[in-house]
């Protein structure tokens, strides 16, 4: 990774920017890279085009928020593994406060009836935003055979059986290279050993004293699935909203429908990186230790991706086999996507005032490409409105 730039700024000077990256953020990933390569690239000329390209590409390829990735990139190119992590903390740390204090807030007040009124028309803006990701993420299901059978494999799995939302996610990407790879790939696998006597003890021994930490430190399972999920998840925040309504409602039980989307309009209402939701749910589940350890969990795998990349990934990320499990995993998590908006459907729209609101924002965001901070900010004022008229 070359680290020459046109103009390197200040430690400082690098914090202050990713701090009011994190302040004025509004829109999501797309917004946020859209504004970084803006600012960085052909205005304060830290970073020259190629090296912003070539950082937003690995960062695609990457589990976990790719906005986040790219502060943490940019963060490496500039200063170091120091640089890296203080940009990335930078960037997450406003909207983790401001989500925190929301959640303070909406618990105090039991669920916060003053706040249910004014995300009233920011659940079916969120709810049409989702479904537009869904449409993005799924062209290339649409396009191709073997991708939508995998779609239907994990739809069926979230459907009709007990399965992990991740462990699907893995599925899917290891059938998709069966797919494509043939028998011979799947011949060339000896994984006997994974069951042999020897190897199952000491993993059974391990598994055991996890749950009893667990048991006795329930914050520890909060951080535990998080960080699976940041680990985990691809395809950006709309993924994440998949992996929530799937794990946390209908696994765990740690939610209902309606907190989770509570959680969700929340997450698109505030600047920052959308994956600052798990502040939300880690305080509804773990008080301020929940959302801290929520939030450590599901940004952690963003940093050693990022700060380790070349010793984690290599040549691997290039590789064929690579690219076609992303390619299966994709399928998993559209499928799961699909799952989720027919749950969450329900909650967003109560009336044919919310149907129409969610319709017309799909609309605007997905045929005239208005950005989803101008669609949440219509929504925020059709409900303090509410507010004042009430």
């Amino acid at each position: 990774m070359s680290d020459a730039v046109s103009d390197r700024p200040s430690f400082v000077a690098m914090c202050a920017y990713f701090l009011r990256l994190g302040l004025i953020g509004f829109g999501g990933p797309p917004a946020h890279i859209a504004l970084m390569r803006r600012e960085l690239v052909e205005g304060r000329r830290w970073l020259n085009a190629e090296q912003f390209n070539a950082d937003l590409s690995t960062a695609n390829l990457l589990p976990g928020p790719t906005s986040t990735e790219m502060t943490i990139y940019t963060g490496q190119r500039l200063h170091g593994m120091a640089g890296a992590i203080a940009a990335g903390v930078c960037f997450i740390l406003p909207a983790f406060v401001l989500v925190t204090l929301i959640a303070v807030a909406y618990v105090a007040n039991g669920n916060a009836a003053w706040l249910a009124a004014l995300l009233y028309a920011v659940k079916p803006v969120a709810l049409a935003l989702v479904v537009s990701g869904v449409l993005q993420l799924g062209k290339p299901v649409a396009a191709n055979a073997r991708e939508a059978g995998v779609f239907f494999a994990g739809l069926a799995a979230l459907l009709f059986t007990k399965a992990d939302v991740l462990s699907v996610f893995v599925a899917g990407g290891v059938l998709y290279v069966a797919l494509v790879q043939g028998r011979k790939w799947l011949k060339g696998i000896d994984a006997s050993p994974l069951f042999a006597p020897t190897a199952q003890a000491p993993l059974a021994a391990a598994w055991s004293a996890w749950n009893r930490a667990t048991e006795a430190a329930p914050v520890l399972l909060i951080f535990w699935t998080f960080l699976k999920i940041g680990a985990l998840i691809y395809g950006g925040g709309f993924a994440l909203i998949g992996v929530l309504q799937q794990l946390l409602v209908a696994d765990l039980g740690w939610l209902s429908q309606t907190q989770l989307l509570d959680g969700i309009a929340i997450g698109q209402s505030t600047p920052g990186p959308v994956f600052t939701t798990a502040a939300f749910i880690g305080y509804l589940v773990g008080g301020l230790p929940g959302a801290a350890v929520a939030t450590l969990g599901i940004f952690a795998p963003a940093f050693v991706f990022v700060i380790l990349e070349n010793a984690l990934f290599g040549r691997i990320k290039n590789a064929p086999v690579f690219r076609n499990f992303l390619k299966g995993v994709n399928s998993a998590v559209v499928a799961s996507l699909v799952l989720a908006t027919a749950q969450l459907g329900g909650s967003a729209l109560p009336d044919v005032f919310t149907i129409a609101v969610a319709i017309g924002a799909f609309a605007l965001t997905h045929w005239k490409n208005i950005g989803a901070h101008w669609l949440v900010g219509a929504a925020l004022l059709i409900g303090l409105t509410r507010l004042a008229v009430s």
